[in-house]
């Protein structure tokens, strides 16, 4: 049986597994309509490497240069949000957390007090 850290809050994890199977099953439709390049994805990683914050999907489509249509980039986004490489906050802004090559998170682990 597996030990529950916070008592009474199963439902927080319960809702979190319904979001991420919720978020698959729609990037699975849209995946049918606007079907992504892996050229396209890398060039969005890439982008988000370089800049780790976009204050909002519309200035992630400047960056870009018009190289890329706002529906494509939706299903690009939702993708990366789904394997855990970024987050979109309430703000609506959207932000790199994938930590492999996150320099600045690398030294505030190695900073970090260890308990």
């Amino acid at each position: 049986m597996a030990k529950v850290l916070f008592s009474g809050k199963k439902d927080v994890f319960t809702k979190i597994k319904s979001e991420i199977s919720n978020l698959e099953l729609v990037l699975e439709k849209d995946l049918e309509k606007y079907n992504p390049t892996i050229k396209s994805v890398l060039k969005v990683e890439k982008l988000f490497k370089n800049n780790i914050e976009f204050d909002s999907k519309s200035q992630i489509l400047r960056k870009l240069d018009g190289s890329m249509k706002a529906p494509v980039l939706n299903v690009i986004l939702k993708y990366l949000k789904s394997i855990g490489k970024v987050i979109d906050n309430k703000d609506g802004s959207w932000t790199w957390i994938y930590a492999v090559d996150n320099k600045k998170l690398k030294n505030s682990y190695k900073k970090a007090v260890k308990l």
